[in-house]
């Protein structure tokens, strides 16, 4: 039986809440705007550019499918099925989870990206660079929205 490993990336975040939301669940093409760095492309299918289940994110690292979405909760949970990430993973996606922060006048949210994958073999290693895109990516998106 496959082992399936967690990991996990917190940031909090000082932009507005249902700025960053949007961007992420309808706006996805922007994020060339506010991350230039680090995406460079992306294409949302269906093309009417909401994230709902069933939807396709392509990169020019990864393809991913969304597999849920909770507008109640700001929470995206996608698998990626096609990329760099798949040669050593047999499977790997993440769940997103944006949570306003009460009664912290510094910041505004917290970002939680939840990664789950399963080992191609026992020498590969954890998806470390990974996870330090999607805190870069998160990180550079907040201090673009405060702009």
């Amino acid at each position: 039986m496959a082992l399936i490993h967690n990991l996990e990336v917190v940031y909090k975040a000082k932009c507005s809440v249902e700025k960053l939301y949007i961007i992420l669940i309808r706006d996805v093409h922007t994020l060339l705007q506010y991350v230039p760095e680090l995406i460079h492309s992306v294409q949302v299918f269906p093309g009417d550019g909401e994230v709902c289940v069933g939807t396709v994110l392509v990169s020019e690292y990864v393809q991913e499918k969304v597999t849920a979405v909770d507008h109640k909760n700001m929470s995206i949970t996608t698998k990626i099925f096609e990329g760099d990430l798949t040669n050593d993973y047999t499977s790997i996606g993440y769940t997103l989870t944006i949570t306003p922060v009460q009664g912290d006048g510094n910041y505004n949210c917290s970002v939680k990206w939840s990664i789950y994958y399963e080992k191609a073999g026992e020498g590969v290693p954890d998806p470390t660079s990974f996870t330090k895109f999607l805190e870069d990516l998160t990180k550079e998106l907040d201090t673009n929205l405060l702009k």
